[in-house]
């Protein structure tokens, strides 16, 4: 009788959040079926290692010195990679995020590793030149493999000549989504006003600003609907402050909450007008609680809903457009229930997390 070879998997993510929550379902079952898994993360809150290690996982912090240069930068952190490759002996690494899986990608081929699996979960809003053309084109001929959380992005790859026609691609909807945790959920009475939720990072491409702006136009009409809103402050360009955010006081911030699931359950509509995801976790999991969505055609957001059926689509960046939604369930709360039903069948026909990892463990090569 033979027996499943455990491996030593490598997961090199852009924070120790994203492992935590993003990849937790995937980590939970590469340890279960006896694989070994290291998360290399940047630092960060001490909750998410300790989950990490709650689901068998080790954890070790990657933070290089910052250096003057950007490329001086990268060279160190392929160097501090490298050393861990070759100290912890890793036979897979997997790496996600497009800047941090260029760097994993490129150290762990001059490690020696045996298979390199790269996920793009989203490209950068600003281009993929931005990391340079050069580096992204060595990692992913660095990789066995190459992932995808949207087909709009492989085609840009392909587009821009940096994807080999010999190299295995995989296109999965997302992290997925565990329907046992959640569930759908009743959707509250809404004789007293209806209830908007967006969970987000507090950044400006993630349309933070067009919710505001939208919220306030409602509300002056509006009286009742209460807009809400729940995600980290970020620390990036394009941050927008809690502050800000809830200046005249239409939108209510709710903080960054550690379980989501009571939000939205209190909701009656979920929004995500982000201006281009891989595939926005958030929203899949308004749609597992039974929540129609509000999102956009960006790349990735527009996979999410079935138009008209389980929510709705608008332009990104258009305050206007996404008002015009929004009121639509305001001056016709009858279409919540039918919504309701519809976003619960999508995320259990296209989005349950079983056949995504089972699909990423064919690529990464493991049973």
């Amino acid at each position: 009788m033979t027996h499943p070879v455990s491996e030593r998997i490598a997961i090199v993510a852009p924070s120790v959040e994203s492992a935590a929550i993003l990849r937790h379902d995937l980590i939970r079952w590469l340890t279960r079926k006896g694989h070994r898994v290291l998360c290399l993360t940047p630092p960060g809150p001490g909750r998410h290692v300790l989950t990490l290690r709650g689901i068998g996982a080790q954890h070790r912090v990657i933070d290089p010195p910052r250096a003057r240069f950007r490329i001086l930068d990268d060279w160190q952190e392929i160097a501090a990679l490298v050393s861990q490759f070759k100290d912890w002996q890793p036979n897979i690494v997997l790496g996600y995020g497009l800047h941090t899986l260029t760097l994993a990608a490129i150290a762990a081929r001059r490690a020696g590793v045996r298979r390199v699996v790269s996920l793009v979960n989203a490209l950068p809003s600003e281009g993929v030149e931005s990391l340079g053309r050069r580096r992204v084109a060595q990692a992913i001929r660095s990789s066995d493999a190459v992932v995808f959380h949207n087909r709009d992005d492989r085609a840009t790859l392909t587009r821009l000549g940096l994807l080999p026609a010999n190299i295995d691609t995989l296109v999965v909807p997302g992290s997925g989504i565990d329907l046992k945790r959640f569930k759908a959920a009743p959707m509250p009475p809404h004789a007293d006003g209806l209830v908007f939720l967006m969970l987000s990072r507090l950044e400006r491409r993630r349309g933070v600003l067009e919710y505001k702006a939208a919220a306030a136009r409602l509300k002056a009409q509006w009286l009742d609907a209460q807009f809400r809103f729940a995600g980290q402050p970020s620390r990036g360009s394009d941050a927008v402050t809690p502050d800000a955010l809830t200046e005249g006081g239409a939108v209510e911030y709710l903080g960054d909450l550690e379980d989501v699931r009571p939000a939205l359950a209190a909701c009656h509509v979920f929004v995500y007008p982000s201006y281009g995801e891989g595939m926005p976790r958030a929203a899949l999991e308004a749609l597992a609680t039974g929540r129609p969505v509000v999102t956009t055609h960006a790349p990735g957001c527009a996979d999410v809903v079935d138009e008209k059926v389980s929510g709705c689509l608008v332009p990104p960046a258009d305050a206007e457009a996404l008002t015009i939604a929004l009121e639509s369930y305001l001056r016709n709360p009858e279409q919540l229930a039918v919504g309701a039903r519809a976003a619960r069948l999508k995320a259990e026909r296209r989005f349950d997390v079983k056949p995504v990892n089972a699909a990423l463990a064919r690529v990464i090569g493991v049973t």
